[in-house]
């Protein structure tokens, strides 16, 4: 049996841009394994495609048997709970209410994928809150009793914030609420006054953290200035020109190159990083294992001082809304099979673009960006989830502030304030960062910071915080990433070098490349010197 899971709800319409919906998908489960997930995104070429009742049966048509059974998981949101395909022919709809809980509500299902032949198939609808935690299982396998989980995040179908307490393998909710942490997350999502800052229209809205998290790291938090804007409500209920222009006056200056703008970004910061680590202490005793999901989980150094207080913290690659239609097909499958296998993020396979690479350029490529090459990847799946992690990367070397500079502002087009990251082989991690990077699990999937030893921090100089940390992704011998594995490896015991920048392999303002046949027009337009197809270098 085919399990189906989707988030595709149809979103309001306002402007060009996704206003309440975004970051549709679909994820393909089979006998506990995934299949595929596809991000729309990667799939129509449009960033946070909200689309899917347009493209779900071209999606299911080449992803799903026409001679297997299936059943359908559908998640939802607070703008709505029914699943219904533009044409009509795919209708999921709950036949009671949607609740905030791990129980599965039954749907009726009707499909047609022909427009003439009903084709049967099961359904059931889960809470969006549900499906974020959820998206954790192929990553961990199972939920380990006892433990805290939490889901953070603008809104999912009826609260905010949400927290679980593990028991007898199935999270039980503790409390959710809307409005705890709503102000702190809308401060990282919607505020008005970073908009007028930054230069951000508001339909742009779902570019601001990360734009924000790196900015918000030039500045020095202000307790005056926090009181401030609490008396405010943060500036939250004013429109973009309003809070501009009464921040203005507060700062004395909108210039984001100026200290108190960079102030206001940190003092943000600080809210969010207080807010959202107090409710998880306060609800769970020192120690012990944190799950966390949703979009407030791409803040990373909340999630580092998160791991000062839990020994272990578990966040999946795809926290955001990319992930929750693997979420509700893997919970279904969970509560059939009980643990499932674990799973690397390269779960993106569609288009016959998976498949170990051929190593046969690894020297070549290695010796490139010694270099200072720039060198773009493209091999096997694609990774699930906002964040490249060696299957569709650009990489560079990392010791150079110059080369960052360049692949960042230039190639990348992205603003001056934003940081980069670094991937490192394990080998290297050892001698290079901090000992606790290598037992983290959010190493694996660059959703952490730690500390780069001193006496390396030159050799990390494009990357570095200015506090002396990096957010590292340390890739394994493992078998999950077998040919950047290698090319780590070979810089670190040939040339000693041992860290490499690694972004997203994307121009501004599109996803992630996805398919192979794109990848060579898209090095033609960023300009690099070069990309790796499927383990074979390539010079555009």
């Amino acid at each position: 049996m085919i399990t189906i899971g989707l988030y595709g709800i149809q979103d309001t319409t306002h402007g060009r841009r996704p206003t309440y919906t975004h970051d549709h998908g679909v994820a393909v489960m089979r006998g506990g394994r995934v299949l595929s997930v596809v991000q729309l995104e990667r799939w129509t070429g449009r960033k946070h495609d909200n689309r899917l009742p347009e493209f779900i049966h071209e999606i299911l048509k080449a992803l799903v048997p026409p001679d297997e059974e299936v059943r359908f998981v559908s998640v939802n949101s607070f703008v709505g709970s029914s699943f219904i395909a533009r044409d009509g022919n795919l209708r999921i709809e709950p036949r009671g209410e949607v609740g905030v809980s791990a129980e599965l509500v039954p749907a009726d299902v009707s499909w047609f994928p022909d427009g003439l032949r009903r084709r049967p198939a099961e359904g059931w609808v889960l809470c969006h809150e549900m499906a974020h935690l959820a998206s954790l299982l192929p990553f961990v396998g199972r939920f380990e009793e006892g433990a805290l989980a939490a889901h953070i995040d603008g809104g999912a179908s009826r609260s905010a914030a949400t927290f679980w307490s593990i028991r007898e393998g199935r999270p039980q909710l503790l409390e959710s609420s809307w409005e705890l942490l709503k102000d702190e997350v809308n401060n990282f999502n919607v505020n008005p006054g970073v908009r007028a800052l930054l230069g951000f229209p508001s339909e742009d809205h779902l570019s601001i953290p990360g734009r924000l998290m790196g900015y918000a790291a030039l500045g020095v938090p202000d307790d005056g200035l926090e009181e401030w804007l609490r008396a405010r409500r943060w500036l939250l209920e004013l429109d973009d020109r309003a809070a501009g222009a009464l921040l203005e006056r507060r700062l004395g200056t909108l210039d984001p190159r100026q200290a108190p703008a960079q102030s206001f970004a940190a003092t943000l910061q600080r809210a969010f990083e207080r807010g959202v680590v107090g409710a998880l202490t306060q609800r769970a005793p020192r120690g012990g294992r944190l799950y966390y999901a949703g979009g407030a989980a791409l803040n990373i150094p909340t999630n580092s001082a998160l791991q000062r207080y839990f020994d272990e913290v578990w966040i999946p690659p795809g926290t955001n809304d990319s992930g929750l239609a693997l979420g509700a097909a893997a919970w279904i499958e969970h509560l059939d099979h009980g643990a499932l296998p674990l799973h690397s993020p390269f779960l993106g396979r569609f288009g016959g673009d998976d498949g170990e690479p051929a190593p046969l350029a690894v020297e070549a490529v290695a010796r490139a960006l010694c270099r200072g090459e720039i060198i773009g990847v493209c091999n096997g799946a694609g990774e699930v989830g906002p964040r490249a992690l060696g299957h569709r990367s650009l990489l560079a070397r990392a010791d150079s502030v110059e080369l960052r500079a360049h692949l960042s502002e230039q190639v990348k087009q992205r603003e001056w304030y934003r940081p980069l990251a670094p991937v490192l082989c394990e080998e290297a991690a050892r001698e290079v960062l901090d000992a606790d990077a290598l037992s983290s699990p959010l190493s694996r999937w660059m959703l952490g910071t730690w500390a780069v030893r001193p006496e390396r921090r030159a050799q990390l100089a494009g990357v570095l915080h200015g506090d002396g940390s990096v957010r590292a992704q340390i890739v394994r011998a493992d078998g999950s990433n077998t040919w950047l594995h290698s090319v780590l490896e070979f810089l670190w015991r040939s040339e000693r070098i041992p860290a490499l920048i690694n972004t997203s392999f994307n121009g501004r303002g599109q996803p992630i490349v996805q398919r192979h046949a794109d990848a060579l027009s898209t090095a033609r337009a960023l300009g690099i010197d070069g990309v790796v197809i499927h383990g074979s270098l390539h010079r555009p």
